[in-house]
């Protein structure tokens, strides 16, 4: 197929070439008869040269500029990208050749008194060189634009995973195709992070799904694959992303073949830390890309990939706890609920588990840190996972109840924290749920968790409760509000309050 595409290219390129010629020595036939002056020829070919090393002159000065201008606003790779691209060294290449025309022309004048065929030629080419002119620049612009260069760089990291290795490929060849990759991926976040400051959030959702793109795009292809590419060669050990890391930790990123999903979530951390408290739709698109990664991994069966995601999904969190930014966490802890939750469908109990064990312990340390509405979160999403697995299997789904039932309790003080309202009410709401099934020893857990709380904190909740309706008065990502009850379960949460009793009152005196 690609000789037969090959042949007819060169084919047609030939008869250009046959028409071009006979319609030069036609032209020179029908024109030498007529002309009168050789010293206006020669004047004319010579101002055309001029012209024409003006226009070359022109056209390098602009494109510089406005690639110098397109370099400081994103990245210095768009430079590189420019250079490589073919369409501007023909452009290029195409005026230099024009302007040697014109000037050997102007030198053939002293050998021949009329060298009519190059004379020709030189109006044909000066005569394209000037209508290209208008094409080329709209190319140029078009190329420049935000996401022509995120297409380029994610079109570079394409083609060195999709390159074929021989069998007796030579590391140079591998480190090679290594170095361009990283070198790729190292500039989305280049150019996320210019997006962030200048307020441009159609950039920076380019280079979020472009990182899923080849995250998901890696995961189909990665068993085609040969075994050097997964080695740490240099440029990878040597990447900003992995030369700070532990030797013992990069020997474990080589067993697993994760060095390149660690780059690409690594360029996540990158752009969520300089997102934090700046934009917060950059923070939940990069929760909602990286769930995204983690459920093709669970689709295919990636164990390293799954746990990786977790821990990146776990470092999310620190950010946001250590920058106190309530809307990121907010938003993040749903899409990392959302992942728990395909983890239970698709079977993988251990991976949910886990992170019900990360939710307790983040919740507690945003609790340490009075960032109540994080552990209402925490809470919420927790118990809406509870009730998520309360049909799939009787061990995760009680494992998963006695996190949630510990969620405010601190491990290093041995004791009850005083929990905050909406972790109650997160915990009335699955009793309710468990009522309405008719599983009553489950509600009874919770309400042994919470009988100890006072009567009229209990009175609180459960008006506050009653009371909540469907849409939340403010605009928010989510869209739920986290305690609004269903008609059908407000007589179960009436009947759960029924079993506190209320405080007698003592008599006078």
């Amino acid at each position: 197929m690609k000789w037969s595409v090959l042949s007819r290219r060169v084919a047609v390129w030939v008869g250009l070439v046959v028409i071009s010629l006979w319609a030069v020595g036609l032209g020179a036939r029908w024109i030498t008869p007529k002309i009168q002056t050789t010293e206006a020829l020669a004047g004319f070919v010579a101002t055309l040269a001029e012209v024409l090393a003006g226009v070359l002159g022109f056209t390098i000065s602009a494109v510089a500029i406005v690639v110098q201008l397109s370099a400081e606003r994103f990245s210095p790779k768009v430079t590189e990208l420019f250079l490589r691209e073919r369409t501007n060294l023909l452009t290029i290449l195409f005026l230099i050749i024009a302007n040697l025309i014109s000037v050997w022309t102007t030198l053939a004048f002293a050998f021949h008194p009329i060298p009519l065929a190059l004379v020709v030629i030189n109006l044909i080419l000066g005569s394209m060189a000037f209508i290209i002119l208008i094409p080329y620049f709209i190319f140029v612009l078009d190329f420049l634009q935000p996401n022509s260069i995120i297409q380029s760089l994610e079109r570079q990291v394409r083609q060195g995973i999709m390159q074929r290795f021989e069998p007796s490929a030579s590391p140079m060849q591998i480190q090679q195709v290594h170095r361009s990759c990283l070198s790729a991926l190292g500039e989305f976040r280049s150019i996320a992070i210019s997006a962030i400051q200048q307020r441009d959030q159609a950039i920076i959702l380019g280079c979020l799904e472009s990182l899923r793109n080849l995250a998901v795009f890696y995961g189909e292809y990665k068993s085609q694959l040969p075994e050097p590419w997964f080695r740490l060669t240099p440029p990878v050990y040597k990447d900003s992303e992995f030369v700070s890391v532990d030797a013992m930790k990069l020997r474990e990123i080589e067993a697993q073949k994760i060095w390149l999903e660690v780059k690409i979530f690594r360029q996540y951390q990158g752009i969520l830390t300089n997102s934090l408290l700046v934009s917060a739709e950059t923070c939940t698109l990069v929760g909602i890309c990286t769930r995204e990664i983690g459920e093709q991994a669970l689709d295919l069966g990636h164990t390293h990939v799954i746990h990786l995601t977790v821990k990146f999904f776990n470092t999310y969190l620190r950010l946001v706890m250590n920058q106190r930014d309530i809307r990121a966490g907010y938003n993040i802890i749903k899409q990392y609920r959302l992942l728990a939750e395909q983890a239970l469908l698709q079977g993988f109990d251990e991976t949910a588990l886990e992170i019900g064990h990360h939710f307790r312990y983040y919740s507690i340390i945003a609790y340490k840190a009075n960032l109540y509405f994080l552990c209402e979160t925490f809470a919420y999403d927790l118990g809406h996972l509870v009730q998520t697995c309360s049909n799939l299997g009787d061990e995760v789904h009680r494992n998963l109840l006695d996190i949630f039932l510990k969620i405010d309790h601190d491990p290093e003080s041995e004791q009850q924290e005083q929990s905050s309202r909406g972790v109650r009410k997160s915990q009335v709401k699955l009793a309710a749920y468990y009522l309405s099934r008719g599983e009553r020893e489950l509600a009874d857990l919770i309400f042994q968790d919470m009988h100890h709380e006072p009567y009229t904190r209990v009175q609180i909740i459960c008006e506050e409760l009653l009371s909540t309706t469907e849409d939340f008065w403010e605009f928010t990502d989510r869209g739920e509000s986290f305690y609004y009850l269903e008609p059908e379960l407000r007589p179960y949460v009436q009947e759960f309050f029924s079993w506190f009793s209320r405080p007698s009152i003592p008599a006078p005196g």
